[in-house]
């Protein structure tokens, strides 16, 4: 993300973008550490089927989301996708967590 800012400042609205920020780094770094997100974490989590990562311009999901909270249920491409984990059934992508289901939303 870009923001131009013009002047000495202050600048509050990169508060919101630094929160992101914060909130990635600390997910990531549990990952990295093994704790992956548990059922607490991906309670709310919208669920992604028939999914395929697409990596240009930059690696993200395509795929068939239910309950996700700003987008109506259908085709989606989420944003950057920073780590992929089908085993352990859930993706983090620049805005969220999506838990990943399979094979696809009816259950067949």
């Amino acid at each position: 993300m870009s923001v131009l800012n013009q002047g000495p400042g202050p600048f509050p609205h990169l508060a919101e973008t630094a929160r992101q920020y914060l909130a990635i780094a600390d997910d990531l770094d549990c990952i990295a550490r093994g704790r992956h997100p548990g059922e607490d974490e991906l309670r709310d989590a919208p669920r992604l089927w028939e999914r395929r990562v697409i990596a240009y311009p930059a690696p993200h999901l395509v795929g068939i989301v239910l309950g996700h909270p700003l987008l109506r249920d259908g085709q989606i491409w989420t944003s950057e996708l920073l780590t992929y984990d089908p085993e352990s059934g859930y993706a983090r992508t620049r805005s969220r967590f999506y838990r990943l289901e399979s094979p696809t939303p009816d259950g067949s």
